[in-house]
């Protein structure tokens, strides 16, 4: 099913309950035409297609959890500066800078994934600590992916990065891991995880 169709499914669902407010159940439910929409996203992942997974979400709406698939998928396309201005509009307070306690961890390691891959690992530091979560096993990937980037710099870059937190400018840290966590999905198997099996930032 395309991003086209999909829109049409929902705006169908819309005026057949004004249509036929009695008969809820002849209309997909909101819950209903996300999870179809979570189905689809999901088999596109699956076949390595997520530029199409990106118009099917972008024609999804504003619902958070379509936002965070949208933002994992941009990642994924090898989009990050569109998936931090996605993750950014609904992770981040109004004053754009602190983050919204109320919100689930796995959304702000996705931002500091997507600050990573976009060339700030600062950043990405920063918002993983902001998540008092650090044990779990994508913030383990994150952490250990900035901790090898940093072996790889020049001594004084290193100095400078283990001491005032200051990256190279349009530096790029590899990742041994896809990128991102989606609702839908199960949680990274324990066997994935680094074989140091160390915790932690990576300063």
């Amino acid at each position: 099913m395309s991003a086209r169709n999909l829109s049409n499914v929902s705006k169908k669902s819309h005026e057949g309950a004004k249509k036929h407010p009695n008969q809820s159940q002849q209309s997909p439910t909101k819950a209903g035409f996300k999870n179809q929409v979570f189905e689809r996203v999901a088999s596109l992942v699956r076949e390595s297609d997520c530029e199409e997974a990106v118009e099917v979400l972008r024609a999804a709406g504003f619902d958070i959890q379509i936002r965070n698939a949208l933002g994992v998928c941009l990642m994924r396309a090898g989009r990050p500066e569109e998936a931090v201005a996605v993750f950014r509009q609904f992770v981040l307070q109004s004053d754009g800078v602190s983050e919204r306690k109320e919100l689930s961890n796995a959304y702000k390691r996705n931002f500091a994934t997507a600050l990573l891959m976009k060339g700030s690992p600062s950043g990405a530091v920063s918002v993983l600590t902001e998540t008092h979560e650090l044990d779990h096993p994508m913030a383990v990937r994150i952490s250990g992916a900035i901790r090898s980037w940093a072996k790889s710099l020049s001594w004084w870059r290193r100095f400078d990065w283990k001491i005032n937190g200051i990256e190279p400018a349009n530096c790029h840290v590899p990742l041994d891991f896809e990128p991102g966590e989606f609702d839908f999905e199960t949680v990274v198997r324990q066997q994935d995880l680094p074989r140091d099996g160390r915790f932690g930032l990576a300063v």
